[in-house]
């Protein structure tokens, strides 16, 4: 190494905060404790490491110090001994920046504390390992480049960032962190200042790389220090005998591990990307032309990455989960493991929830099943209530490895803890096999099927057969009638709407009997359902979790606690802002049916009953005393009808009185009455220091490890696998004598012969 001119350096000391790195390739240190020391040649290493922890007033034990140089802020780089010192006096000027962290251990984990892993407007997502983290030597192969191991911020692909990478290498004594740092820095080095290279020697402890053009005298070697194991740069000859390449010449070729650790942070960002804006990103930026195959390969990679660096969070759920029944006793957060002590399913349903649920939410239930892209074949499923402004109201959610029938027998076990004693009816959307699930447990007399999944299926039923073919006009009125049977609120309505789609198409007709139209259609189902037929906690829970669903277990715990966090407190204070008895949802649906009602003509019966005629010709009674209208509807919704407004309005009563208790003020205020608090996590444990096998004198798992997750063969799905529909094969008819079951090359033609 070259020796250091005298010099003194301001240096910056940080403690506790996070380094960010800004668009322009500038570092800004946030938060934490920041001081500074007078650092003059020739000081020792013990000495310099001795003025840090004692100006930041810290334990020095269990402590690691970093530092970077003037030439690249966004890397940082080990100090270890005495060349350390010696390097970052040499490579900075006028003041230089020293970073205190826990231990390398510790700063590599999933739950690094002094790691950024948010995505903001500039780049602060952790960069994820591809490879082995562990490895120090030049290997001979060459594996995954570890940018999480080197502390190194990998920006966002730009062609700015690109255009910063020219400055990579400087020259003789620059020091690495590992091979693979150094193997990295060259090839960002090639793509910035465009030309290609190649390696001529790539031996344990040396490494040799020179320009592929002939002739040019282009090359830089680099071998590991034998004090400090870092790999530094022996000799570097930075000059070309050729002018750059042009894009069309420039085809650098990489490993696609490698690609993935550059462009990580911009899929993560966006889980939603597809393949094709991968391939167009790395050829903008990168001049690299991918295929759509290893484009999806490389999401698939840092999918995989982040799965395997994440493992070991699996051991903090059981500590978040005990904290959560400490800070809201009755609280149910529960796991369950394999008799391999790894993970296997989950459940959490907060105090306040379960407390909304039972003082003012009506005994109505809507369950869904959602996939988690991080855990292939996993489920997240989601119960869900409605307040009296008819919003979502989150009660449970859970997590399932696996969605066989022992796993959602157990997700609804716990379902039943929270419910009680209280009879509900359950709205599903999901297969088959959580249908029956659902019917052992509440009940197939209080299991609704959800009317938008029916839809669904008839509309397979239809487009999937060959016996008949409908479409265009003739599939709307087909679907026209489908509504209309289940939302019939009386027998005589059904049985007229039955009859309209048994005469326009007796397949059709076939195909409603056939999907229990008592579990979904309004005149047959004998339990309130308050008019809501369909899952609409669908639209909403996502909206509600975002992009949380494409995390890990401990993330979505921690998501999700946020957002219910946020959801409840907000719809606290839009209580105060109601100006009627009942929510603005309500109201609007009563102003409506006024405005309907305003066309009725009225029979006055007596001072409580009114018969109303509409202009079709159909009359209905309306009894004001005992809340009934003949047509169903206030009785089934709890809310007045067209025929009751109009009643009400000419015995000139107040409206909002016929409303009921579920939608009224005070039952919102009860239901919001305790919310939850933030989730500390101050004292969380680090993963290492949890125990991860089971009590010797019970066997009692204390907590999980990361589950044994195996990617199926071929592209994922992009819908989840619902329910078989049946499909009728069209049959085979003779063209010559228009018999049924053969042609006329088969049965016909034996006949002729």
């Amino acid at each position: 190494m070259m020796g250091t001119e005298d010099k003194t350096l301001f240096c910056f000391c940080h403690w506790g905060g996070k380094n960010k790195v800004l668009p322009d390739g500038s570092t800004s240190y946030v938060g934490g404790i920041t001081d500074q020391i007078i650092v003059k040649t020739g000081i020792k290493y013990n000495d310099f490491v001795n003025a840090v922890f004692d100006r930041l007033g810290i334990d020095p034990s269990d402590k690691v110090l970093q530092f970077t140089v003037k030439f690249d802020r966004a890397q940082l780089i080990r100090l270890r001994d005495q060349e350390g010192v010696d390097t970052l006096l040499q490579f900075n000027d006028g003041f230089a920046h020293v970073y205190a962290s826990t231990s390398e251990k510790e700063s590599n984990s999933a739950v690094a504390p002094n790691m950024d892993t948010t995505r903001v407007s500039t780049t602060e997502v952790e960069a994820v390992s591809l490879g082995s983290a562990e490895e120090e030597q030049v290997s001979a192969d060459t594996p995954t480049p570890t940018p999480a191991a080197s502390h190194q911020w990998i920006t966002d692909g730009t062609p700015d960032a690109a255009s910063n990478w020219s400055e990579l290498l400087v020259g003789e004594g620059q020091a690495f962190e590992n091979a693979d740092a150094f193997r990295l820095a060259v090839f960002k080095y090639s793509i910035a200042n465009k030309f290609h290279y190649r390696i001529l020697h790539n031996k344990p402890r040396y490494i040799s790389i020179h320009c592929a053009a002939d002739g040019c005298p282009w090359k830089v070697s680099a071998g590991i220090e034998k004090k400090s194991q870092n790999v530094s740069i022996r000799k570097f000859v930075d000059s070309h005998s050729h002018p750059p390449l042009d894009s069309s010449q420039l085809k650098p070729r990489i490993r696609m591990k490698w690609l993935g650790g550059i462009m990580q942070e911009e899929i993560l960002g966006s889980p939603d990307c597809l393949p094709r804006k991968v391939c167009e990103d790395a050829e903008k930026n990168l001049a690299i032309k991918l295929t759509y195959r290893q484009a999806w390969s490389v999401k698939q990679r840092i999918r995989e990455a982040i799965n395997e660096k994440s493992g070991e969070s699996y051991k903090l759920i059981p500590w978040l989960c005990n904290r959560l029944t400490e800070a809201m006793p009755g609280t149910i957060a529960t796991w369950s493991c394999t008799e391999e002590n790894r993970f296997k399913r989950l459940f959490v349903s907060y105090d306040c929830s379960i407390r909304g649920f039972h003082v003012g939410c009506r005994p109505l239930i809507f369950i869904d099943v959602y996939n988690l892209n991080g855990l292939p074949n996993s489920s997240f499923i989601v119960a869900s209530a409605l307040d009296a402004d008819n919003q979502m109201y989150p009660l449970s959610y859970g997590v399932l490895l696996s969605m066989n029938e022992d796993d959602l027998i157990w997700f609804l076990e716990k379902l039943k803890l929270v419910v009680q004693n209280r009879e509900v009816v359950i709205v599903s959307g999901a297969s088959l096999p959580f249908l029956s699930s659902l019917d052992k447990m509440f009940g197939d007399e209080n299991h609704s099927f959800c009317f938008h999944c029916v839809k669904e299926n008839f509309n397979k039923f239809v487009d999937g057969n060959t016996a008949f073919k409908v479409q265009g006009r003739g599939k709307e009125i087909a679907l026209k009638y489908l509504t209309d049977i289940a939302y019939a609120r009386t027998l005589d309505s059904y049985n007229e709407s039955l009859g309209k789609i048994c005469s326009f198409r007796r397949e059709l007709y076939d195909w409603v009997i056939a999907s229990q139209p008592e579990r979904w259609s309004n005149a047959l189902f004998r339990k309130p359902r308050w008019d809501q037929l369909n899952c609409n906690s669908m639209d909403a829970l996502n909206s509600f979790l975002e992009e949380e669903k494409f995390g890990h277990v401990l993330e979505l715990m921690e998501a999700y606690h946020e957002k219910l966090y946020t959801l409840l407190q907000n719809n606290k204070l839009k209580i105060e802002q109601w100006n009627l008895p009942i929510g603005p949802r309500v109201a609007e649906k009563i102003f409506e049916n006024q405005k309907v009602g305003d066309n009725l003509a009225v029979t006055v019966l007596s001072d409580i009953e009114f018969k109303l005629r509409e202009l079709q010709g159909r009359e209905e009674v309306v009894n004001l005393k005992l809340w009934t209208c003949t047509c169903l509807e206030w009785q089934m919704t709890g809310i007045p009808c067209s025929h009751a407004c109009s009643a009400i309005t000419l015995a000139d009563m107040n409206i909002f009185q016929y409303v009921a208790d579920w939608y009224k003020r005070e039952t919102q205020e009860h239901i919001y009455a305790e919310v939850m608090d933030e989730l500390a996590k101050f004292d969380i444990p680090h993963p290492d220091d949890i125990v991860s096998s089971a009590s010797s004198g019970n066997d009692v798992v204390l907590c999980p490890l990361s589950p044994h997750i195996k990617r199926p063969p071929g592209r994922p799905r992009k819908e989840p696998k619902g329910p078989q529909v049946e499909t009728v094969k069209r049959p085979i008819r003779c063209s010559k004598c228009g018999g049924v079951g053969h042609n006329k090359r088969t049965k016909c033609s034996s006949v002729a012969q």
